[in-house]
């Protein structure tokens, strides 16, 4: 893995919707993530969705940061970024507004490349020839 955060944990009050989001409802920017997640083409998700729902339950029992932790984790194997699950631990545990908002920076860096690297394909045209 040799790939880094494409912004520090620390750079979380830009975008201010965001911030706000994550700090507000933190459960629908995870429910969010967790849809992205899965197809990192997206450039928006569901943010009520089954893993919202299971931030709130979480949440409930003070556990919220362990899923942002999973989350992190699995983030940063699908893209390849250096990290432990130490440090993961660490940082949902102590900033989990501001790990949700870099997780949030990286889907969008990352739907951006992955959206450069297909393109558009324009179909091919349809002839119509007379019998």
């Amino acid at each position: 893995m040799s790939n880094e955060w494409t912004n520090s944990v620390w750079g979380c009050f830009s975008p201010i919707e965001t911030c706000f989001m994550s700090w507000c409802c933190p459960c629908m920017v995870y429910g969010k993530q967790s849809e992205r997640l899965q197809d990192p083409a997206l450039k928006n998700g569901s943010n009520v969705n089954g893993d919202c729902c299971l931030f709130v339950l979480a949440n409930c029992c003070g556990l919220a940061w362990v899923l942002s932790m999973m989350k992190r984790r699995d983030m940063r194997e699908k893209f390849g970024i250096k990290g432990s699950v130490g440090e993961d631990c660490i940082l949902s545990c102590c900033c989990p507004c501001c790990v949700l908002v870099q997780q949030e920076k990286e889907l969008d860096a990352q739907a951006s490349r992955f959206q450069s690297a297909t393109g558009y394909q324009a179909p091919t045209s349809m002839a119509y020839t007379p019998a």
